[in-house]
């Protein structure tokens, strides 16, 4: 059990998610607000975990872990402080470890700029936090592919190119895929071969082989992949394929279009398959799963107007109870039901909100604040190296030599500064709409589910629900983070005491759905 209103022995843990930040100001900043927080508050410091790795990808998390594992085995430590929800997780996953390490552990989170009080209204504030920390990266993500885009549309490639292309430069010094000789002798010789029409990708391997035309040094023999892929990318016909489009290069065709054309049209023909409509069902595909057996829950059209959900097993296990037909009408009023739990109090809708406002108002004082400090960085480093430059012209031969070396070190220095300085000022421009924007889609999801078309409906069950299952005509599963948190609040008293996020088995009835009883998690922070 632990003391109250006496000191606690925490530890600090701070992180950046790059080298190049770890050189900076960031761990020992993110240190010292925590042990600045820690001293008001009358708490003990006994260590200082500073450590660099993404918080947006799990496989590459293992430091985290290793960190809260740490926490939960150490009996002298009883909590841990983060500078903000960010710098501790931009996934669901590692927010709901954070959620274990209080519940289940008894260890105490703690967040030195960002503080959420000891109730429900607070883990709420949690939760969205991390929503929006996991939307930053999502954002940010497709700022980045913004910018690939951008090159894609300009002709440029934004990649690695293909075999027998290597990058060089066009005549104005940009970065341009070129023909690297002799690997680009290779694919004309592929393409002049296989559009004679006396080859098949199996015998183009072999001959290619005894010519002595092989893949690479340590790969002598071409696989079927490899030539298949090749045969087929447009690239060496001077397109570029990106993201299913089709757009036009500024690099050498290896091919001419006439011999891409005879080439396409023979593989199209070695490889027509007929293809059947599959037809897609919303809750089918393994979206739910059969409470009695386990197994997927198949779906099958019936009369050519009604779809009926039923065990996919039935006619090989024993049931307990003979296995019933479900109308897809009768499932969907019940997801309805569970979605409607996510409608927040009016007060905790409007606390939320007014706190996204508060914080967006922060982040945007400390962003100014950085963008300030690293202008002021790249100016006196371009002082610098305009000194070093006068210097070098003024100076002797014998000293020119190492002035301008230094004024070559500067110049990466300021070209490093600037793009952190664009980065933090891309990733920065965040509408501080949005996160309200989510709050309101969970506030009105429900009402409007019915008009959104199968495939969407389908991705919102994907992204609030998890173990979905069938029981006889009753479906029940659990909420996925954040909406856990959501649906705790929704529709009942901030102080539930009720411990879990099970949905009970709903009947299909209004006057039964009435009466269901779903468990919310309640998470503490």
């Amino acid at each position: 059990m632990k003391r109250n209103n006496q000191q606690l022995r925490i530890i600090s843990v701070c992180r950046v998610s790059s080298r190049e930040q770890s050189d900076g100001y960031g761990l020992e900043a993110q240190d010292q607000a925590n042990r600045e927080w820690a001293e008001r508050k009358g708490h003990e410091v006994v260590e200082t975990i500073q450590y660099v790795e993404t918080a947006s990808k799990q496989k590459e998390r293992q430091r985290f872990r290793e960190i809260i594992d740490r926490v939960c085995n150490d009996r002298t430590v009883e909590g841990i402080v983060f500078h903000k929800v960010d710098r501790a997780c931009r996934n669901l996953t590692d927010l709901a470890i954070l959620e274990r390490l209080e519940t289940e552990k008894g260890k105490k989170v703690f967040f030195s700029s960002q503080e959420f009080p000891q109730n429900a209204a607070g883990r709420l504030g949690v939760g969205v936090m991390g929503v929006v920390a996991r939307w930053y990266t999502d954002n940010l993500k497709e700022e980045i592919n913004k910018g690939f885009r951008s090159k894609v549309e300009a002709g440029k490639y934004p990649h690695t190119p293909p075999y027998g292309y290597c990058m060089g430069k066009d005549i104005n010094g940009s970065k341009l895929p070129v023909p690297d000789s002799p690997k680009a002798d290779t694919v004309r010789t592929i393409f002049k071969l296989m559009s004679s029409g006396k080859y098949t990708i199996d015998t183009l391997r072999e001959e290619l082989f005894q010519s002595g035309m092989h893949f690479s040094q340590r790969t002598r023999r071409w696989t079927r992949s490899h030539l298949a892929k090749l045969l087929r990318h447009p690239f060496y016909v001077g397109k570029i394929l990106w993201r299913g489009q089709i757009y036009e290069g500024k690099h050498e065709p290896l091919v001419d279009r006439k011999t891409w054309e005879t080439v396409q049209q023979m593989l199209d023909g070695r490889n027509r398959i007929k293809h059947y409509e599959r037809r897609q069902f919303t809750y089918g595909h393994g979206l739910i799963k059969c409470a009695h057996c386990g197994y997927n829950i198949t779906a099958e059209f019936h009369k050519q107007k009604y779809t009926y959900y039923v065990c996919s097993q039935r006619g090989y296990l024993n049931h307990s109870v003979k296995p019933i037909w479900v109308r897809e009408p009768v499932i969907e009023s019940q997801i309805i039901a569970m979605l409607s739990r996510l409608v927040l109090p009016k007060d905790v809708y409007d606390w939320a909100i007014e706190y996204l406002k508060h914080a967006f108002t922060r982040d945007v004082a400390d962003t100014k604040n950085e963008l300030r400090k690293l202008k002021r960085r790249i100016s006196q480093a371009q002082e610098t190296m305009d000194a070093l430059l006068l210097k070098a012209a003024q100076a002797e031969d014998s000293l020119s030599a190492g002035f301008m070396r230094l004024a070559k070190d500067k110049q990466n220095e300021i070209s490093l500064l600037q793009q952190r300085f664009e980065r933090i000022e891309t990733g920065k421009r965040e509408d501080c709409q949005e996160p309200a924007k989510i709050l309101e889609l969970a506030q009105h999801l429900a009402e409007q589910y019915v008009t959104f078309p199968p495939p969407q409906k389908r991705q919102i069950v994907q992204s609030v629900f998890s173990n979905l299952q069938l029981n006889d005509v009753s479906l029940c599963g659990e909420y996925r983070l954040p909406f856990a948190i959501l649906a705790e609040n929704g529709n009942h008293p901030l102080n539930s005491g009720r411990q879990d996020s099970n949905l009970r088995p709903l009947a299909p009835h209004a006057s039964a759905l009435s009466q269901a009883e779903l468990r919310p998690v309640h998470a503490t922070f």
